[in-house]
């Protein structure tokens, strides 16, 4: 039994990579935008992308890229956001070599962990590049608050009723 585990672990390991991607802000001058950059070249990589520190609703568009020319470099077979497939732009694969250009978004995402699933084969040597947009949605003020007719109701009526106080007490 615990044979099993091991060699599922060992193997595990060796096919595939897991690593978290590291979220960076853009220059100022850009409110509530960031970026981050990944890369990998197992047949099976898996990043984590922690958003819990942020606020609201985020906008996410992310990239991938890969060039596998004379038997080199990477090709990406599949990639998912959360289990949402990316779309590939370019996926083309020849004798000679391929090359790839995959995107996913942009799609609104909760502050919470996902996950980001790139699925491929290498060649004798390279990998593929990622990265990530990240835009926070501004929240709107809250609406000015309109009174209600009722208010105004209520309004003349108290300065009605002190109008009549007023009135008894000159007449006193």
């Amino acid at each position: 039994m615990k044979l099993k585990a091991l060699s599922l672990i060992c193997s595990w390991l060796v096919c595939g990579t897991v690593s978290a991607v590291t979220i960076t802000p853009l220059p100022t001058g850009v409110p509530n935008q960031w970026s981050a950059q990944f890369s990998g070249n197992a047949a099976f990589n898996s990043f984590t992308l922690d958003l819990s520190s942020f606020v609201g609703a985020l906008d996410l568009t992310a990239l991938l890229s890969a060039n596998l020319f004379f038997g080199s470099g990477y090709n990406i077979t599949s990639a998912s956001f959360d289990g949402n497939a990316f779309s590939p732009v370019i996926n083309v694969t020849t004798p000679a070599g391929s090359a790839d250009y995959w995107t996913y978004g942009p799609s609104t995402v909760a502050a919470t962990l996902h996950t980001l699933l790139v699925n491929g084969s290498s060649g004798n040597a390279g990998g593929f590049t990622g990265s990530l947009g990240i835009s926070a949605t501004p929240t709107p003020p809250p609406p000015v608050p309109v009174p209600e007719p009722e208010t105004y109701a209520l309004l003349l009526a108290g300065l009605g009723v002190l109008g009549f106080v007023a009135m008894r007490r000159q007449r006193r």
